[in-house]
């Protein structure tokens, strides 16, 4: 399933590009998550935050629209669990006033690391934990004009759960600056 999902997002990447009105732009961003747990009502799991990190790419299509593709390192953690992701949202874009953009598209998070630090909790999670899960994403960015930085707010709803038996997913909120070249 990664691999089709990732031959999938790598083709989309290539017909954008050779298809893209305007002149593509590459960057850097890095930021803070803040992260709210949905479990089951009888569970329990601290709300915390975390940090993201990664590459953007912003393509043009037409004359307000883009696609933005990122790739980004992210850690969502509690008091009770660290869950670091490879988050890949792909991003429609749609600017609504000079440097204002609305962000809004699916995000796909492949997990590289979970630790629980309660071992019957870890027990159960590693048994039916899901390395690959979906969230939609929605927000907005800001960039300054002619210098390229641009700030971000974003929130991921969690669409599906990383874990069956808790029936835990999270939903996160994210502040983001980059900058783009």
């Amino acid at each position: 399933m990664k691999k089709i999902v990732l031959t999938l997002i790598l083709s989309a990447c290539g017909f954008v590009l050779a298809t893209a009105q305007g002149k593509p732009s590459f960057g850097l961003k890095a930021g803070l998550n803040f992260v709210q747990f949905d479990a089951r009502d009888d569970v329990e799991v601290d709300n915390n935050s975390g940090f993201h990190a990664g590459i953007v790419l912003h393509v043009p299509l037409i004359k307000k629209s883009g696609l933005q593709f990122e790739a980004l390192y992210s850690v969502e953690s509690s008091d009770d669990i660290d869950l670091n992701f490879i988050n890949v949202p792909i991003l429609y874009t749609h600017k609504l006033l000079p440097g204002l953009r609305l962000q809004v598209g699916p995000q796909f998070k492949i997990s590289t690391k979970s630790e629980f630090k309660d071992e019957v909790v870890a027990a159960t999670f590693e048994e039916d934990f899901k390395s690959f899960n979906f969230d939609l994403s929605a927000g907005l960015e800001y960039k300054l004009p002619a210098i390229g930085v641009f700030a971000q707010a974003r929130y991921n709803y969690g669409l599906t759960e990383f874990e069956e038996n808790f029936e835990l997913k999270s939903n996160t909120f994210q502040l983001s600056v980059g900058y783009r070249f």
